[in-house]
């Protein structure tokens, strides 16, 4: 049979965790303190943004498409989060950063049209 740990919380009731050998659960076990402090760290890492992202890996960004994926990334991360101004905030931030790439991105296509077309009007013009 499985012991409980005989540590005592803050409320004076034994821990309700199981005991290993010493006695004491992982988390109280004084032997292991080096072990726990290592899993927090290792918690901590995992829990760092880049390592979250839409399982991304380092973002680089070289044009409008670049932009948007990242915008795409951001929003289906914070599409998964749970419900509240913050998130809105961030939702409609990101829509509007969106909305502003999709702008410069159709201006960049326009003013290239525009370009290409005065180019082949004009074989000696320069670009």
């Amino acid at each position: 049979m499985v012991s409980q740990c005989k540590a005592r919380k803050r409320n004076g009731k034994r821990c309700p965790n199981p005991a290993s050998a010493s006695g004491y659960c992982f988390t109280h076990d004084p032997a292991r303190s080096a072990e726990r402090s290592a899993a927090r760290k290792r918690g901590g890492f995992n829990r760092r943004t880049a390592a979250r992202v839409s399982g991304a890996e380092a973002v680089q960004i070289k044009d409008i498409a670049d932009v948007l994926k990242l915008i795409n990334a951001v929003i289906a991360d914070v599409w998964q989060l749970e419900n509240s101004p913050a998130r809105g905030r961030v939702l409609l931030g990101a829509a509007d950063t969106a909305m502003r790439a999709l702008q410069v991105g159709e201006l960049e296509e326009r003013v290239k049209a525009l370009e290409t077309r005065l180019n082949s009007g004009n074989p000696t013009a320069q670009a």
